[in-house]
């Protein structure tokens, strides 16, 4: 009896796996799919960050407000693959992106929005310049940096 009862207990545990191994198969298909479909809704993944396009422009303040209710933060690319993904945003949607970069605090003196300091850039020649108080930051389509208004209104994409 303790034979047959092991061979049946070993082929129930088989059937489980087997069933299991497909399960896994389905879902590893599905979550290719959902990525293509993420990706051509606006969201790109780069190192550990998702960035997400809201499709609409506004102020830094505003998109501050939205990104940081959504339980994410305005995008700051932090490395030059993060800004070169941010960039290939920015050429889809034909729009410059708002930073989450500022001097508010002290001219001058770039920073993220937790003050911690900017540890990559990628400036456009001559800037910043502080043309007419500008203490807000986008990224262009060519990828370069360029200081502007806060009150500027561009594509607002969330970083997560």
């Amino acid at each position: 009896k303790c034979p047959r009862r092991r061979s049946g207990a070993v082929d129930t545990v088989q059937r489980q796996v087997a069933a299991l191994e497909k399960t896994v198969q389905t879902l590893q298909a599905e979550l290719s799919r959902s990525r293509k479909i993420f990706t051509m809704m606006g969201v790109t993944t780069v190192g550990g960050k998702t960035f997400v396009s809201t499709g609409w422009s506004d102020t830094f303040g505003n998109g501050r407000i939205f990104c940081n209710s959504a339980g994410g933060a305005l995008a700051a690319p932090k490395s030059a693959a993060e800004n070169a993904a941010l960039t290939a945003m920015v050429k889809r949607n034909d729009k410059h992106i708002i930073l989450s970069i500022n001097d508010l605090q002290t001219e001058g003196r770039f920073v993220y929005l937790n003050g911690e300091t900017l540890r990559y850039t990628n400036w456009k020649s001559e800037e910043p310049n502080d043309l007419k108080g500008e203490d807000c930051v986008v990224l262009q389509v060519d990828g370069l940096w360029n200081d502007i208004s806060c009150n500027h209104k561009a594509l607002i994409i969330c970083e997560f």
